[in-house]
């Protein structure tokens, strides 16, 4: 059960603050209670999470300690890497919509990894995989600056100082 005041992660990355529990009826016949949900970045919305189904929809936030250890963790990610670009799609895609950062750092090393051997041969990744590499480094980055109290666009080279250092 979360707590009201407590900050969570709704869907595939929104940072959401709890702003209470409520009884609503919005199909005019069965009331349910509801985990009142509002996004950081639009404190104007507010989302209507069913308790009883609250652990498929959100999840806790990272605490600095996990986000230190994925980082040192980094090293060790397996990069996968589907010659098909349907498996891949399919790939990226359960990566995405999963809570798994092991995957998603993996998948990100994999797109990086491809891109700087495109690079070398002079070619460049295809849009589907840089829209995918940009939604991983968006649920990353925006996780991580709201926990370690940085701007996403610090997120970058925190990490790579950490992984320096």
């Amino acid at each position: 059960m979360f707590k009201n005041g407590e900050y969570v992660v709704y869907g595939s990355g929104e940072i959401c603050r709890i702003e209470e529990v409520t009884e609503r009826c919005f199909d005019g016949v069965t009331k349910v209670r509801y985990y009142k949900i509002v996004p950081n970045e639009y404190r104007n919305s507010a989302y209507y999470v069913p308790i009883d189904n609250a652990e498929k929809e959100i999840r806790r936030i990272l605490t600095k300690e996990e986000i230190l250890e994925i980082i040192d963790s980094i090293s060790q990610a397996e990069a996968v890497w589907y010659s098909d670009k349907n498996e891949r799609k399919n790939y990226f895609e359960s990566v995405l919509h999963g809570d798994d950062f092991t995957s998603l750092v993996g998948m990100i090393k994999s797109i990086y990894e491809e891109r700087i051997k495109r690079s070398n041969d002079g070619k460049k990744l295809i849009a589907a995989d840089e829209r995918a590499f940009s939604a991983a480094e968006h649920i990353i980055h925006g996780e991580f600056a709201f926990v370690l109290g940085i701007s996403e666009a610090e997120v970058g080279e925190f990490i790579r100082g950490r992984i320096e250092a």
